[in-house]
């Protein structure tokens, strides 16, 4: 939880502050739409709904070659961004010409491997709090310059920070819980994080114990203890918690399942603060490329 409350108190002072909350600059906007094309291109791979992603996503990365978008991120001086930005797009690339080759559950697969979803929840939260009101001044090399950067907007600015952290300060729980359901913290629902956790699987009839190796608020990758040819429902218990789940795709030793709950926030760090992942057992997934 700790770890959300600057991310909370940052996006609730963006909001307050005048024109911070919506792109500023055409650059901004095209890593905007960049950012909402792959989100809705992942979740449709997810879920096999909103495909129409697929050709937003596809359109994006064909009007926006590599060397151009860098020649302008920097020349409004975001280049912090450009490293996710292509990585981000080179990985949508070959997403979509796996989807175009071998289908939707093939191309999920292959996004998990190479842990997408992780870096677009890392770059939407960069993006879309990403300050774009600077320009280069002719003649001066790369200094930079504020655009209307007056002593009363700089005033302004101050006054709704304060009243921002103030207000967060009184309401943080309240805010965090609303930001919980209106699915803002939801483009971190499927951040899969290393764990060691024991559990117990039932499938088909038959008990097997097993590992929980990652874990998410939407599902879990599972390593049984024996050979288990699990499929369609299935029941776990760990960590004090009984939750039934569906196999979405399996591996000579890994399973994994989306729950049919999710798990809150609170309770998806409690089990990793009480399992975590041995540092032997991080190295041997990396080896492994899981």
């Amino acid at each position: 939880m700790r770890k959300w409350l600057p991310t909370a108190a940052v996006l609730l002072t963006l909001s307050l502050l005048p024109g911070r909350a919506e792109a500023a600059c055409p650059v901004h906007q095209d890593l905007s739409d960049l950012n909402r094309a792959s989100a809705g291109f992942l979740s449709y791979l997810e879920t096999g709904q909103g495909a129409y992603y697929v050709q937003q996503l596809n359109s994006w990365i064909g009007a926006n070659p590599p060397a151009p978008l860098t020649q302008r991120m920097r020349a409004v001086g975001i280049q912090q961004v450009e490293p996710g930005t292509l990585k981000l797009m080179q990985q949508n690339t070959v997403l979509l010409q796996m989807l175009s080759s071998q289908g939707r559950q093939a191309t999920l697969e292959g996004a998990r491997h190479l842990g997408i979803f992780e870096l677009q929840s890392e770059y939407g939260t960069l993006v879309e709090a990403l300050p774009c009101d600077q320009i280069k001044e002719d003649g001066f090399g790369s200094k930079l310059v504020a655009i209307n950067a007056n002593d009363a907007r700089q005033r302004q600015q101050i006054i709704n920070a304060a009243i921002a952290w103030v207000s967060f300060l009184v309401l943080g729980g309240s805010v965090l819980y609303f930001l919980d359901r209106i699915g803002i913290r939801k483009i971190r629902r499927t951040k899969r994080y290393p764990c060691a956790v024991p559990c117990v699987l039932q499938a088909g009839g038959r008990t097997v114990r097993a590992q929980l190796v990652d874990l998410s608020r939407a599902g879990a990758k599972v390593h049984p203890d024996t050979q288990c040819n699990a499929s369609g429902r299935v029941t776990l218990s760990f960590g004090g918690y009984t939750m039934q789940a569906q196999v979405r795709w399996k591996t000579a030793d890994y399973i994994g399942v989306q729950f049919a709950k999710e798990f809150n926030f609170l309770q998806l760090h409690r089990l990793l603060e009480e399992f975590p992942m041995e540092e032997g057992g991080m190295r041997e997934e990396a080896r492994l490329g899981l």
